[in-house]
This record gives structure tokens, C-alpha cells and sequence, in this order.
């Protein structure tokens, strides 16, 4: 087994401010880096995040770290960065340790860009709320409505994390999980990347804090069918099932 530990004396800091820089970590940066962190140990191979976000394979990956990589070196340009024996610059080893082991390279990510991607997530949670709101996710206190005057109504607001809303569109695409439906495919260059994303489990119900699992808990639906599921509180498999009951009527 063959490792690189190389050291790299990037802080936390400067990681998290390197995160929250979108000329250096763009979207798909992100994804990526996020991706490998939300595996056990934030660790995984180049084909299981392909697999993760849907991707042929994983060799698109490699020019994508190292074009990352340049910008980071850009941003920080008196730090050493690992090299080969050559003397060129591993890109994919400036965020990530990593193991040589029966054919594979795993990736983990380094401790202090976890601690970093730990606390860019909080600040995203805080910051950056993503509401798709249904009327069965609201509750109203003592409401009362006048025509001609405004009136505070306090409801529970539900957050959804933005990070974790862009994992899902990234190995789930923007087709609706139930109907099939593409915006950008019906209705051009203004439909791209139009779509909700649906909690498998409403957040309504759990009525706490908890932490997504973006491949599991979330996919993506059109407007029409979220409101559906949430209207008959039915699964995603149970409205297709009674939209093709329908359909052969």
C-alpha cells in the first residue's frame, strides 16, 4: 500500500475562506469536495463518487482538481505544494490524503479542510435558507386575516441546507422523480435547472434539526407533484403509481 500524507500548511481559516470564494471553489468544486466528506471516514475512491453523482466515470475528475488546485496555488502562492519526484504538483493530494491499495486510489479529505467544510456547512445552514414551504409545513399561530391592514404571523420556518439541495440535482438531475417532467427540455434555456427538491421524510414531521443525506433523503420533483405529495401525503412511488392508474383509464 502506498500513502501521501504529504503535510500542507493550509489552515482552517484559510481553508474556509478559500471555500467561501467562488473563484477558487466553484459549484462543482464543492459538490465534489462535499461528496467525499459525507463518506465514513471522508473517505472514498474516484468510481465511488462517479457513482455517487451519477458521473460515466471518474477520469473527468482529475482535470477538475487540478484546475482547483492552480486556483488554490493562485490564492496562497507561498505554500509548498506536494510534488512528485519530478518536481510537478499533485493537484488532487493539495484537499485530499490519500491511499494506494489493490488498484485503488482512495481519497480522504485533509483533517483541516474537513474542519473547514464542518464549519462552512453551519454558516451555509444559518445563511443561505433554501424554503420550499407547503401549507401542511406550516403552523399558525392565532391566525386572523383583515382586508385593508397587514398582520405578523409567525410560522415555523424549516431550513433547507443549500449544499446538500445541490448534491441531490447533481446525482439525480432536474427530470421530476415522479412524472418524468424537464423544464429545460419543455421549455428551453429559461427552464434549465428549474426544479424543487422533495424530503422523502417532512421535515414537519421530525420538527428538529437533523442531518440530510442528500442521495437518500431528497430528490428532485416539479412544483405540480411536490405539491401533490405533500397535499395526499404519499410517497414518490405511491403518486406515480396513481398517476399511471389514471393515465390508463
Amino acid at each position: 500500500m502506498k500513502v501521501y500524507n504529504d503535510p500542507l500548511d493550509i489552515s482552517v481559516h484559510q481553508w474556509l475562506q478559500l471555500l467561501k470564494d467562488p473563484e477558487v471553489f466553484r459549484t462543482e468544486d464543492i459538490v465534489l469536495i462535499l461528496t467525499v466528506y459525507k463518506q465514513k471516514d471522508s473517505k472514498a475512491t474516484g468510481r465511488q463518487v462517479a457513482k455517487l453523482l451519477n458521473r460515466v466515470d471518474h477520469r473527468g475528475f482529475n482535470s477538475q482538481l487540478g484546475r482547483l488546485g492552480r486556483r488554490i496555488r493562485k490564492r496562497l502562492p507561498g505554500i509548498t505544494f506536494p510534488q512528485r519526484e519530478d518536481g510537478t504538483i499533485r493537484w488532487w493530494h493539495i484537499p485530499f490524503l490519500g491511499e494506494e491499495y489493490r488498484n485503488q486510489c482512495f481519497w480522504q479529505v485533509r483533517p483541516e479542510l474537513k474542519e473547514a467544510v464542518r464549519l462552512y456547512e453551519f454558516e451555509e445552514e444559518s445563511e443561505q435558507k433554501k424554503m420550499f414551504l407547503m401549507p401542511e409545513e406550516q403552523e399558525l399561530d392565532h391566525v386572523e386575516l383583515y382586508e385593508g391592514s397587514k398582520k405578523l404571523v409567525a410560522v415555523n420556518r424549516y431550513e433547507r441546507n443549500a449544499k446538500a439541495r445541490q448534491l441531490c440535482l447533481s446525482k439525480y438531475g432536474y427530470r421530476c422523480s415522479v412524472c418524468d417532467f424537464d423544464f429545460e427540455e419543455f421549455y428551453g434555456r429559461i427552464g434549465k435547472h428549474f426544479i424543487e427538491v422533495h424530503h422523502l421524510k417532512p421535515l414537519s414531521e421530525i420538527n428538529e434539526e437533523y442531518k440530510v443525506n442528500p442521495f437518500e433523503d431528497l430528490r428532485p420533483v416539479c412544483p405540480n407533484c411536490h405539491a401533490m405529495l405533500h397535499k395526499a401525503n404519499v410517497s414518490i412511488e405511491e403518486l406515480r403509481r396513481m398517476i399511471s392508474t389514471r393515465s390508463l383509464r
